[in-house]
């Protein structure tokens, strides 16, 4: 065992290659167990009928037909934050898929407002409530769902997601 550990950190290359998959398999374990407790795939999405910041009812029924990225954030999450230009790009990129946000956790709708920014009009905003935090087993942020055309879970996750990894997803 300690050779093959001297193997692996003689060179530069090794340390950095291991060091990179040892981090890359604890926040892939770290995600796996914050998701522990969501809805599993294959489940209809539970329905929702939601107001945006502007007043206006959204229904996930409305998107029947699209797959629905479906990005569950409360606005003083940091990592939410961070996250939140990746919802931008993949509905920038992708025009088959709908990216819907949906904040729970919210204390004023200026807090949401301020949280979007320069996102606001990229994809619907959603002011979400109890209910639906309760129906989505929404423990920590994010949270995210992928639902197919048909309504269905494909998909479900917490933790930060990058762009690249929510377009794998949706291959």
């Amino acid at each position: 065992m300690s050779r093959a550990w001297g193997w692996l950190r003689a060179r530069w290359y090794r340390r950095w290659a291991f060091d990179i998959a040892l981090i890359m398999v604890a926040f892939w374990a770290f995600g796996r167990y914050q998701s522990r407790h969501l809805l599993s795939d294959d489940l209809p999405a539970p329905p929702f009928t939601l107001r945006d910041l502007d007043g206006r009812q959204h229904s996930l029924a409305d998107y029947r037909g699209k797959v629905v990225v479906l990005d569950f954030f409360a606005p003083w999450c940091g990592v939410c934050r961070l996250e939140s230009d990746n919802w931008a790009r993949v509905q920038g990129i992708r025009d088959d898929v709908q990216v819907i946000a949906v904040a729970l956790s919210w204390e004023t709708r200026d807090a949401v407002v301020d949280f979007i920014g320069d996102d606001r009009g990229a994809y619907p905003v959603l002011l979400g409530t109890e209910a639906v935090r309760e129906a989505y087993r929404v423990e920590s942020y994010p949270t995210h769902y992928i639902i197919d055309a048909d309504g269905r879970i494909a998909w479900q996750g917490a933790g930060y997601t990058a762009t690249v990894g929510f377009l794998m997803r949706l291959l």
